[in-house]
């Protein structure tokens, strides 16, 4: 080892090199390989998670509040439970607090054991007047078992408490109350999606045929709804599927997406550093060449010299992994933020598991950054190497090898950083093709109907007028699913508004019918085209009851975004305008002059004095354009960090490159020595050891360009509004990878070409 530190400190560029390459990369893949880990260990918290099942609807698995008491008896059945998520206002010693709150029957917690109790136990909710509340919750508010508390419907009493709803499926609910206490509001076999129903299945239950009997309850529970628009088919979830599953409701959600992306950026990020090490190690082994031939022939076997190598590696690779680790508990934070403060967060763990998987991966590093430069070394007899053969019969065949495969992982990740950054920006600049600009949105959570508060906000001097509206462009919260004319289902991004609403938010109109103001749908253009409508037929009747009667064609506009993450379905949006009176949501655009700042503080000191009033809920309100720009924030963040890894797999990579440039320009002096003598000027020799160098970059890059193009293709096609054209970007990844290549190089050789060819024969 004494001897492999001295070659190390005599060697320091390549060393620097190696050490940092390997080091930077160890702490990505230890943070991308905690943050998938941890992300799959949510699906396996439950101990029958494969007995678990939970019935729904297509992508929200939830059905109604009855549905369990109708399937009690199925024979496979185990045992049942309901789920009603509800956001309450809990009064506690005379404040009111907002809190997740969830009915459910004791049965629940029999179902869900992985949830365990700091105090009492799930028999509480056996009576109606007990809740349980989370142990973060009673600590907030300084609760005890035995405490008071006043919700909406009444008094409660604090029956248990339970441990915190971390790291699980199931989001953080922090009041559990029995579920019987929505059994008089709910419809029974209505209002869909209101409960979440937990199967436990007896063992051995085969998964299809609890599916065929649970959908035959369906179709006659529901017989007007089962198979239709919203409900088009039973969907059966295992509990293990729950956390990766494309649904919405009241279960967490991991993103599986990105997990691959971030997971196969991770493997390149090790893959190049990895190439960096066995690369250099490989250029190196000529200057060890002697040190080995010596040991061998001092008696050292050919075994125990590779077994050198590979120890010598692992050490090395252990001291990377340590500062490695270091660096992903700093980066940790950061990672967290731009993963969007995920609910699993990243965290660097001392468990024996982890601990065991970290020795492994510096084994199989260690490992495989030894063996292959060992068997370089050992290719060669000792006596051959003393007599200078190693050098004369060393073709640089794996060195080229290398430099293409660096290059070839340069122009893919250049192309694929340039090609989501064009995108973003692409995304961010799409035009709304309506005037968002100034318009306040405002939601108000109320048990009254909150009409009278439009007169109050037109007499704010900040505000010019006020429409009644259930979404706003980037914002749409409803849909309905129709038929189109050739009978398939499409579903429609709704908003319903008034007349004074529509006229705010100066939508591009591309044709008009000129029907009458009310009971009226507007179609974007690309709705109308996908609903197969033209101006000679246009069957309103096909649109469900949402639209509430409004049954005339209005006319067409130029489609603005639903969502403003621009992904996902297109953008299918219909807007029926409507009296004020005729619009059940508490929701209202408001068109504000002046300073911002003074309008919003108007609006919220009149809501402020309205709310003491009236019995108001909750208020949420946004300007629509910065609500938009934050919206990107997380699809923003998730291509950010994406960025980050290849570029840092773009900078390894580079590192590699020039390290493996001054190894090039080193080997060829000799050559360059030779042709010197014979004639050969600084600028020829230059100019060929240049032209070799590039054409192995040009190699690269005709590998690379075909991968480059594909991995693009595959990232754009989720985006509604995707980059078009974007056969420059690899034309800029080719042009930066053969200047990178280039100015990587030419110092060096420039260095071997002006040496003394007496000089560099000497050493021979």
């Amino acid at each position: 080892m004494k001897s492999y530190l001295k070659f190390l400190s005599r060697n320091k560029l390549y060393t620097a090199i190696e050490a940092v390459g390997l080091a930077v990369s160890l702490a990505f893949v230890i943070i991308i390989g905690s943050y998938v880990w941890q992300q799959f260990a949510v699906t396996r918290e439950h101990p029958d998670r494969e007995r678990i099942y939970v019935p729904g609807m297509p992508d929200f698995p939830a059905l109604t509040y009855g549905f369990p008491d109708v399937i009690a008896d199925i024979p496979e059945i185990e045992a049942v439970s309901r789920l009603c998520a509800v956001r309450v206002y809990p009064v506690i010693r005379g404040e009111s607090v907002e809190a997740e709150s969830a009915g459910v029957e004791p049965a629940f917690f029999e179902i869900c054991p992985q949830f365990r109790f700091v105090e009492g136990s799930a028999d509480v909710l056996s009576a109606p007047s007990n809740v349980i509340i989370t142990a973060s919750f009673a600590g907030k508010h300084k609760l005890s078992v035995g405490d008071a508390l006043e919700i909406s419907e009444g008094s409660y009493v604090v029956g248990a408490i339970l441990e915190d709803l971390n790291g699980t499926v199931i989001k953080p609910y922090e009041i559990f109350r029995n579920a019987s206490v929505y059994k008089d509001s709910w419809q029974l076999f209505d209002n869909f999606g209101s409960t979440t129903i937990f199967i436990k299945a007896r063992p051995g239950t085969d998964r299809k045929e609890l599916y065929d009997k649970l959908e035959t309850v369906c179709k006659r529970v529901y017989p007007d709804i089962y198979g239709q628009s919203f409900f088009g088919a039973l969907e059966l979830s295992r509990y293990d599927e729950l956390f990766f599953a494309e649904t919405d409701g009241i279960f967490r959600h991991g993103d599986k997406g990105t997990l691959r992306v971030l997971s196969l950026v991770g493997l390149l990020l090790l893959l190049s550093a990895i190439l960096n090490y066995v690369n250099l190690s490989v250029a190196l082994t000529g200057k060890r060449a002697k040190e080995m031939a010596v040991r061998q022939l001092s008696g050292a076997s050919r075994r125990g010299i590779v077994w050198k190598y590979v120890v010598e590696s692992i050490a090395f690779t252990a001291v990377c992994f340590a500062a490695g680790l270091l660096l992903a508990e700093a980066f940790c934070p950061a990672m967290n933020a731009l993963l969007n403060n995920p609910d699993v967060p990243i965290r660097v763990v001392w468990s024996p598991g982890y601990v065991l998987a970290y020795v492994a991966i510096i084994l199989a590093v260690g490992a495989l950054c030894g063996i292959f430069p060992a068997m370089m070394a050992g290719r060669y007899k000792p006596v051959d190497v003393m007599k200078g053969g190693y050098r004369r019969r060393s073709k640089m065949v794996f060195s080229k090898v290398f430099i293409v495969l660096q290059n070839t992982l340069a122009v893919i990740l250049i192309a694929l950083a340039i090609t989501m950054e064009a995108q973003m920006r692409k995304t961010q600049s799409r035009p709304m093709h309506c005037d968002i600009a100034d318009k306040y949105y405002l939601i108000i959570y109320s048990y009254d109907p909150g009409d009278s508060f439009k007169s109050v906000l037109e007499t704010l001097p900040a505000v010019k007028r006020v429409g009644k509206s259930n979404g706003v462009p980037g914002s749409i919260r409803g849909g309905q699913y129709s038929t189109t004319r050739d009978g398939q289902d499409i579903l429609y991004r709704l908003m319903r508004m008034d007349s004074t609403a529509f006229a705010m938010f100066r939508f591009e109109i591309l044709e008009d019918y000129r029907t009458p103001l009310f009971n009226s749908v507007w179609f974007s253009d690309e709705s109308f085209a996908a609903s197969g409508f033209d101006s000679g037929y246009h069957d309103l009747g096909t649109l469900s009851r949402r639209t509430q009667g409004c049954d005339q064609l209005a006319g067409v506009f130029k489609a603005f975004p639903t969502n403003s993450a621009n992904m996902g379905e297109d953008d299918y949006a219909i807007i029926s305008v409507m009296r004020t009176e005729d619009i059940s949501s508490n929701s209202w655009v408001i068109e504000t002059t002046g300073d911002r700042k003074e309008a919003a503080r108007q609006i919220n000191d009149a809501y402020e004095a309205y709310a003491k009033e009236h019995n108001i809920i909750e208020m949420e309100g946004f300007w629509v354009d910065e609500h938009i720009a934050e919206a990107w924030k997380p699809a923003r963040n998730n291509m950010r960090l994406v960025e980050i890894f290849m570029i840092l797999s773009i900078l390894i990579a580079l590192l590699g490159l020039v390290a493996m440039s001054t190894y090039y320009a080193d080997e060829k002096s000799r050559d360059i020595a030779v042709r010197k003598v014979f004639g050969g000027t600084v600028d020829s020799e230059a100019r060929r050891t240049i032209r070799d160098y590039m054409v192995l970059v040009g190699i690269a890059c005709v590998i690379g360009i075909p991968v480059a193009v594909y991995a693009a293709q595959e990232y754009l096609k989720d985006f509604i509004y995707r980059l078009e054209g974007y056969w420059w970007i690899f034309f800029i990844a080719v042009l930066l990878t053969g200047l990178i290549a280039f100015v990587s190089v030419i110092w060096q050789v420039l260095k071997a070409a002006r040496t003394n060819p007496a000089i560099e024969l000497k050493k021979e």
